[in-house]
């Protein structure tokens, strides 16, 4: 199949959408399809990112200085031009050429564009987190956990949409399934902890984390720190774990799921590591680096999956020291946690098999 992924990375949108994408592109490509990226060259992209994973990458250009964009979501900016201008020029890029499956990976594309794009695509397949538009699309992932998330597109899609809700959906690389056929619930003390914000990181909370740690004074415990290439605070960072032998500098790793698995705990934002740490049982201590993170955390709370200590604006130094202490104190917590974990993600292996085999089901 000739496929096509519509996605952007840049400052403010951040990498999660290319990493997950790139993640869905792996599986689609080792069944024998074709898979080609469009993405825009905006401040931070990761164009140059994805030819190096060996995908074909069409550029859309840079978005102009000043030109006013309708806001019909608070997302649209994101986008960098007017609706339909995007979708004229991604209509250019592909020369008319019939397109087996579109997928759409982007907060500010709706029905709208997606409508536009049905004459040269066969079938669509939007991947959302939010639930706050209509779309024109045939499949649709939504990864996230919520109260109502088996409900929460009734509205906004065509009655002929397949739906798959919910965590046990979460798309995983291969170095999580390898990883998980090893993974345990966690017990015993804290040896080793991974500090873990995401590629882009702009308010540097992996700052703010090791400074929480520090303080503490705990050189028995081992900590591994990961940043992306695209994080302005890496060289900083990098400077301070030289300066103890007990923390470790990474930047921009293959290897994320067996720093997970090595881990006895885990600091990190709510984004899409937080279903990555939850498939490899290990207990975290998360806070919201996005409004979009806040609602998915507090759930999680309730549920005793990870201990949820509030948006970055609001958090004091002294307070996440304390919150830090008491669970690295606290063994019967963390393993509950681990536990619930395992519990929550078991199904995501046959899930995810389900899933492509649906999506490669074009002609029915």
């Amino acid at each position: 199949m000739n496929i096509i992924i519509r996605v952007d990375a840049s400052i403010e949108i951040g990498t999660g959408h290319v990493m997950r994408c790139l993640t869905l592109a792996e599986k689609l490509r080792k069944q024998g399809n074709i898979v080609r990226f469009i993405c825009r060259e905006h401040n931070g992209h990761l164009c140059d990112f994805i030819e190096l994973k060996g995908y074909n990458v069409l550029r859309l250009p840079a978005i102009q200085m000043n030109l006013k964009i309708p806001n019909y979501t608070q997302y649209s900016k994101w986008l960098g031009v007017p609706l339909s201008v995007d979708a004229t020029q991604t209509k250019k890029l592909l020369k008319k050429c019939l397109v087996d499956l579109l997928i759409v990976d982007h907060y500010a594309i709706n029905e709208v564009w997606e409508g536009s794009l049905r004459e040269i695509s066969n079938k669509i397949m939007v991947i959302d987190d939010l639930a706050d538009r209509k779309h024109d699309c045939d499949f649709l992932i939504d990864q996230n956990y919520y109260e109502d998330y088996s409900s929460r597109y009734h509205s906004l899609v065509p009655p002929h949409c397949k739906t798959f809700l919910g965590p046990s959906y979460v798309l995983l690389r291969d170095e999580f399934y390898d990883q998980w056929r090893e993974k345990k619930i966690r017990s015993g003390s804290v040896k080793r902890i991974l500090i873990f914000f995401g590629g882009m990181d702009q308010t540097n909370e992996t700052g703010k984390a090791l400074a929480t740690f520090l303080k503490m004074g705990r050189n028995d415990i081992q900590v591994d720190v990961v940043v992306g290439r695209s994080n302005r605070h890496k060289t900083e960072l990098a400077s301070i774990c030289n300066q103890y032998d007990y923390l470790h500098f990474y930047c921009q790793v293959n290897n994320i799921a067996e720093l997970m698995c090595q881990a006895d705990l885990s600091i990190g934002a709510g984004g899409t590591t937080t279903w990555e740490r939850c498939f490899l049982s290990l207990p975290s201590i998360v806070w919201s680096i996005a409004g979009n993170q806040v609602e998915i955390c507090k759930t999680l709370a309730r549920k005793k999956i990870i201990k949820y200590l509030g948006e970055k604006e609001t958090l004091e130094q002294t307070f996440l020291t304390q919150q830090l202490e008491n669970l690295i104190g606290n063994e019967v917590e963390r393993n509950e946690m681990s536990r619930l974990s395992y519990l929550f993600m078991k199904d995501n292996v046959v899930n995810q098999q389900t899933m492509i085999k649906e999506i490669m089901r074009l002609d029915e």
